[in-house]
């Protein structure tokens, strides 16, 4: 079994990568009891901040667009947008990830080393705006499909010998995601003013496995093996708006509304058995800034989420709410992220180039982190013949995690993703 279950159960599960073997484990064998089974309910619907990204352009800009995604984007980052569309826009994405993990263990002044490699390419984002024919002002309605998390990941750990057995690695990987499918519309309030709203429904899955053998052969006896299969409902709302303070200076405000998820878990191999739960997720509030001048534009955003004011309801009335409302209060913490980006015009040869920077912090207690998660960014947009614009963006960053009781034990991921955005106008 895992020899640090509680750290890998907690840091994984909140920060949306769960190691849900790792939590129900005991020193000396797998139990099921009414306290450690709900804590399957961390497993991935925290999700905590860590939205993966849909725009090619946003990601090329610190993984901004409260202000500057005047794309199909916009029914994601915040419907006011929309009301910039001018002709019906049809936009297709995809995107690259990958992730290396390096894991360290520190025991009686020997540290034991391992990692491992990931690789995804997934379609990203589709979406279609038709702006309506109005006297004055604009209106525009769009419809979407956006990847908003990704569960792709892996891990490989190496675990010192016990009185039970010799060094163990341990493997998990994980895949999936959850995604958005959007309905919304914009209009004109004002001259300066747009307000726009959006509806999401939410489906995703999340499968996991985890195998940790004697040794670093495959071949040798296993010592745990699980697998873990999780299907997702859900529900949500976007509002947004946007003022035009000056005609170089644009604000905008967002709010998502809690997110209502049903999610249904199979465990198969292990009890055979399957359980159900509802999640919801507390309001996220946003706020940006973005001035032009010329050629240039320079945009700011804030997000924040207060993470403690996650719920989680079992069907199973026999789980007890109170341990994990405890849970909660205890590790889970507000996150304010926060997101810088800029964008320069060349006219001549409808090139736009692009860098940003965000922090998006771990809404955990910070005893268990490392280092927060940091990201740099560079983007270009290509136009071409008017009608047509390709936008790419490469991102890169990470962060790494820590445990101290028992031992020492640190997680360090480390993304390079790539994001392909085709848009094309009439």
């Amino acid at each position: 079994m895992p020899q640090y279950p509680r750290f890998n159960a907690l840091i994984r599960v909140l920060t949306g990568c769960a190691v849900l073997a790792s939590l129900l484990a005991a020193q000396t064998g797998f139990t099921q009891t009414n306290d450690t089974v709900p804590r399957v309910a961390y497993f991935q619907e925290t999700i905590q901040s860590d939205f993966f990204g849909d725009d090619a352009r946003a990601m090329g800009m610190g993984n901004t667009g409260i202000v500057t995604g005047n794309d199909g984007s916009a029914l994601i980052s915040n419907p006011a947008n929309l009301a910039r569309i001018r002709r019906i826009e049809l936009r297709f994405g995809l995107s690259h990830q990958r992730v290396t993990n390096d894991s360290r263990i520190i025991a009686e002044d020997q540290t034991y080393s391992s990692g491992l490699f990931l690789r995804k390419t997934r379609i990203n984002a589709l979406s279609l705006a038709i702006p309506i024919p109005t006297y004055r002002g604009s209106l525009v309605v769009g419809f979407g499909l956006n990847r908003v998390n990704s569960f792709d990941r892996s891990a490989a750990f190496l675990y010192p010998p016990t009185l039970t057995h010799s060094s163990s690695l341990a493997r998990e990987t994980e895949t999936g995601g959850l995604w958005k499918w959007t309905a919304g519309a914009a209009m004109d309030i004002s001259p300066r003013l747009s307000a726009g709203l959006s509806a999401h429904l939410l489906t995703g899955r999340d499968e996991y496995n985890w195998r940790q053998s004697a040794t670093s052969d495959p071949s040798s006896p296993t010592i745990d093996e699980e697998a873990i299969k999780i299907s997702y409902v859900g529900v949500s709302g976007t509002a947004g708006a946007t003022y035009a303070l000056s005609h170089l200076l644009t604000a905008g405000v967002v709010i998502e509304s809690p997110t209502y998820m049903a999610a249904e878990e199979t465990w198969p191999g292990i009890f055979d058995s399957l359980s159900s739960y509802s999640i919801t997720r507390p309001f996220a509030f946003g706020a940006g800034l973005s001035g032009e001048t010329g050629s240039f534009t320079v945009t700011a955003d804030l997000r924040y989420t207060d993470w403690s004011q996650l719920e989680i309801t079992y069907d199973n009335p026999s789980y007890s709410s109170q341990a994990d409302e405890q849970y909660i209060s205890d590790n889970l913490r507000e996150a304010l992220s926060w997101h810088l980006g800029a964008e320069y015009l060349l006219p001549a040869q409808g090139v736009n180039l692009r860098a940003g920077y965000y922090l998006d912090p771990l809404p955990v207690a910070n005893h268990y982190i490392e280092s927060q998660r940091k990201y740099l960014t560079l983007g270009a947009g290509f136009l071409f013949d008017r009608v047509m614009v390709l936008d790419v963006a490469y991102v890169h960053g990470g962060y790494e995690l820590r445990n101290t009781n028992p031992g020492q034990s640190f997680e360090k991921y480390t993304s390079n993703l790539v994001f392909v955005t085709f848009g094309y106008r009439t």
